[in-house]
This record gives C-alpha cells, sequence and structure tokens, in this order.
C-alpha cells in the first residue's frame, strides 16, 4: 500500500464515503453522498477533495439537458498516486541549509537534525492553529497515522514516498534538491531525518526514525524507521 493511502484511508469517515462511491459505481451529487454516509454535506465535501487529491476519487460535472448550473459529481477511481510539492516547505528546507552552509561546526549532522526537528514542531504547531490536526476519527494501528503523517511531509516536499511496513522503512524515490543533497550529502539527509524524527515525535505511536540511507539507487533513499519497546507493566503492589 503506498504511504498517501494509509493517510487516506486513516479516516473512517473517508472509507465509508468511498465504500458508498464504489458500491454505487457511477457518480454521485455530493449531497447524495452526505445522505448515503448520514455527515454534514461541508464535511462530506473537505473529505471528498481530499479524496480526489490523492487520487482514490474522480470529480466532474453533470450533463444537464436543462438550463441551469450543473452539479459537481463524484466517481471512485482505480489508485493513483499524485501529490503536488508544497512550494513553502521547499523554501524553509533551503533556509535551513542555506543558514548553516560553509559554517565551522563541530557536528553538522547534529545541528541539521535538530533544524529539522525544529521545521517538525513549527509544522505542528501551524496544523493546530490551523485546525488540521484531526484526528477524531483515525482508525487502525497507531503507526498507520504515524505513516500518513510521514506521508503528508515528505509528499509536500516533492518526494515520491512508499512505505514498507513489513520492513519498517519508508522509500524515498525523488529528491526535490538533489543537487544540494550531491554536494552536502550530511547536511541535506540529516536534515530529512530530523523532520522525521520530530514528525514521528508529534503522532501517538512505536515508530522512531532511526537513520536514513542515501542514493540507493539514482533517485532512491531508504528511511529506516525503530519501534519502541512496549513499557513494562507497574508492578501491582502485594498485600
Amino acid at each position: 500500500m503506498r504511504l498517501n493511502a494509509y493517510r487516506a484511508l486513516a479516516s473512517e469517515s473517508r472509507v465509508r464515503i468511498l465504500h458508498l462511491l464504489q458500491d454505487r459505481g457511477a457518480p454521485v451529487g455530493v449531497d447524495d453522498v452526505a445522505a448515503g454516509v448520514g455527515l454534514h454535506v461541508n464535511t462530506v465535501r473537505e473529505h471528498l477533495d481530499h479524496l480526489v487529491a490523492t487520487g482514490f476519487v474522480g470529480r466532474e460535472s453533470e450533463v444537464r439537458a436543462t438550463r441551469g448550473r450543473p452539479r459537481i459529481l463524484y466517481r471512485a477511481l482505480p489508485r493513483s498516486a499524485g501529490a503536488s510539492m508544497d512550494a513553502r516547505a521547499r523554501e524553509h528546507l533551503l533556509r535551513l541549509l542555506l543558514a548553516g552552509y560553509g559554517r565551522e561546526v563541530g557536528s553538522p549532522e547534529e545541528l541539521a537534525e535538530e533544524s529539522g526537528r525544529q521545521w517538525a514542531d513549527d509544522l505542528a504547531a501551524e496544523g493546530a492553529e490551523a485546525g488540521a490536526a484531526r484526528r477524531d476519527d483515525t482508525v487502525g494501528p497507531p503507526e498507520w497515522a504515524q505513516m500518513a503523517a510521514l506521508e503528508q511531509h515528505f509528499e509536500e516536499l516533492g518526494f515520491d514516498p512508499e512505505a514498507d511496513l513489513d520492513a519498517d522503512q519508508v522509500h524515498l524515490h525523488r529528491c526535490p534538491v538533489k543537487d544540494l543533497a550531491c554536494a552536502r550529502t550530511e547536511v541535506v539527509c540529516s536534515v530529512h531525518l530530523g523532520l522525521a524524527q520530530g514528525v514521528l515525535a508529534h503522532v501517538d505511536g512505536p515508530l522512531e526514525a532511526e537513520r536514513l540511507e542515501p542514493f540507493v539507487g539514482p533517485d532512491h533513499c531508504v528511511l529506516h524507521l525503530a519501534r519502541r519497546a512496549a513499557r513494562p507493566a507497574a508492578a501491582v503492589p502485594a498485600t
């Protein structure tokens, strides 16, 4: 399953909407979808926009033989990937890189990782202020929510991420700052590792970002994850 599938399908409401569209097998209006899943039209419209953006649902205008504005209809699609890069996030990354470029520091990797973690903190704060961090209908194991958060940020950066939960890895198939990464691998990859560490720290779950293996292929890096050991249960005092 692609990473962006984890993010889209981590919402019970979106799963219900997608199932309804698949069952109908024909384009459906937003009012009919809302009635079918028992949600407010505005809420359904937001979920549909998300499903359209992640390639699960297609959107088209109704063909009408009478006058009047045509309705927007939605239909389930075969899974397709696709997400645009967030230019503001890219600029933020470049500022982090250039701010430390050429400076004499004790450990460039540690400084870069810390910058990445701070970046994740800033993004989490922005998301909370915008009301974007809504997880009230999240379903599935906790690592799904963590993978969803990783997917969101790495897709916004312009990577082509793919998760392998069996191996606890995320494959990054495209680097939007490849030229800088080739010139300053230790800095660029450490920023990305720190970002992954910070993103996972903001979502409850067992996964942690352990290391980033650069350029296992021409345009392929691997983020290696680790799972925290479960805390031992507190001993019950003898009576």
